[in-house]
């Protein structure tokens, strides 16, 4: 279902007449609003959670969500798997979207050790119980508790030893600037992040300015995205721009 869908949506997007007759799905001829704004149409991804799918990602040129349910020294096999196939991506859209992106939680403050005991109380068990309990494909440890129960929140120890092992981004501006580099050796692209709902407001803001002012300005001097000079260079080629 999946690989029908998926290289329809770029006709969906350019074909003011579009039709499909399918295996999974159909759609009578009609126009499919709205249109993208800028062409020739937005970057294409797909989240990861099963270690083949960033093969095929790269197959098919787009951009991967990668999730950090693995030391993200682990992770490299992965991402290497992406970057030996994109150079041969036959892309399902009007460009190669060459992006690793992998997602994480930070806590960044200017007390280090602050953050790792709001790391402690933030709300992640919850979270981290939601996804072991409902995403089959990620890896799941042994005792998740049954729906309502949830696993406990992290000691200050728990904390370190995801931090030493590249779990999660916790600590002062300096300590998670090295953290961040663990992602750039592992040849990751880009990182997102979540905060987590009982993160308390001001942390949430304080980790929000250390690291745009701190830890961006060390790695990522650019101010295009890579993603915005495919789209580019895709739109020049075609006669879009």
């Amino acid at each position: 279902m999946w690989d029908e869908v998926i290289p329809e949506f770029t006709k969906m997007w350019t074909e003011h007449d579009y039709s499909h007759q399918g295996t999974h799905f159909s759609m009578p001829a009609r126009d499919v609003l709205p249109k993208p704004w800028r062409q020739p149409h937005p970057p294409m991804w797909v989240a990861c959670g099963n270690p083949p799918t960033y093969e095929k990602a790269a197959r098919m040129g787009l951009g991967t969500l990668g999730f950090n349910f693995h030391p993200v020294h682990a992770m490299k096999p992965m991402v290497d798997a992406y970057k030996a196939a994109i150079g041969e991506a036959q892309p399902v859209g009007a460009y190669v979207n060459d992006n690793v992106m992998i997602t994480n939680t930070v806590v960044c403050l200017e007390d280090g050790q602050k953050a790792r005991e709001v790391a402690c109380e933030m709300g992640s068990a919850r979270l981290s119980s939601l996804v072991f309990r409902y995403h089959d494909t990620f890896p799941k440890p042994e005792g998740v508790p049954a729906w309502p129960e949830t696993l406990p929140e992290p000691s200050l120890a728990e904390i370190e030893w995801r931090i030493e092992n590249g779990f999660m981004l916790c600590g002062d501006p300096d300590e998670v600037l090295e953290q961040v580099k663990a992602y750039q050796q592992v040849g990751c692209d880009q990182l997102v992040f979540g905060l987590p709902i009982d993160m308390p407001m001001e942390c949430a803001l304080e980790t929000v300015r250390l690291f745009g002012d701190h830890v961006i300005p060390e790695l990522d001097p650019d101010p295009v995205h890579s993603t915005t000079r495919y789209r580019e260079e895709a739109a020049a080629r075609l006669g879009l721009a």
